[in-house]
């Protein structure tokens, strides 16, 4: 590890500080030491465990997503919003002129492993302006794929992530309909309605498509346990 010559000068006067004292303890975090046994070593482990343990500047990446399936993320993954996004320092592009406020998700879910596998280096000659409806950040794993290199995601990787996302919500929704009905007696049609209203969908997806798309499902459903027994 080469050390430049800013770094150098701050280790050397944590160093210089430190051999002033008199036997205090120094606490950071869960971590204790005693400044009589400070020396230039203990300087340099200092100053990497502050310059380490900041927040790294965000990668993010911006695609394309029917609409409904936008807005039942943002109202699905809400707690995971990253806030003020104007004051991120970083973005998969040099500049962006109205950033939507990225998603932050969790390595559980099946949507930031696709992000995480489907993410290649920007190709030359393409531009960097974010254009969609949905951003993300990406991930960043401790090993495997560095987002400040792997950025972009390609029209055809971004409907890959779409069909997981469908799937996601379909999956929700399907299961929301069976338990109203079953268990509360509600209409399938007025769950659906109450579940388009939930995740702000009004007026981006026909409930009659949903409605279609479950009867479907369901039939699908009787058809394959008929086909077991």
């Amino acid at each position: 590890m080469v050390l430049n010559q800013k770094t150098v000068s701050i280790i050397h006067c944590i160093s210089i500080y430190y051999k002033k004292k008199n036997s205090v303890p120094i606490t950071m975090g869960i971590f204790s030491i005693n400044q009589t046994e400070f020396t230039v070593q203990g300087a340099v482990y200092t100053y990497f465990f502050i310059t380490n343990f900041k927040k790294n500047p965000m990668v993010t990446v911006t695609i394309n997503i029917k609409p409904y399936l936008a807005g039942y993320m943002y109202v699905r993954y809400r707690q995971s919003l990253e806030p003020d996004p104007e004051n991120q320092s970083h973005s998969s592009s040099p500049s962006s002129a109205k950033r939507l406020i990225p998603i932050h998700l969790s390595h559980i879910t099946p949507v930031y492993h696709f992000l995480h596998q489907l993410s290649v280096p920007h190709p030359q000659n393409t531009s960097w302006k974010e254009i969609g409806n949905i951003c993300f950040v990406l991930p960043k794993p401790r090993n495997g794929k560095n987002p400040e290199v792997y950025n972009y995601i390609g029209n055809d990787s971004a409907l890959i992530i779409e069909k997981e996302i469908e799937t996601e919500m379909k999956a929700e929704l399907y299961s929301f309909l069976l338990d109203n009905k079953f268990n509360k007696g509600v209409m399938f049609k007025k769950s659906i309605e109450q579940f388009v209203e939930h995740y702000e969908m009004v007026g981006l997806v026909q409930e009659e498509t949903l409605m279609r798309a479950f009867q479907r499902w369901r039939k699908l459903v009787k058809e394959e346990k008929a086909i077991k027994l």
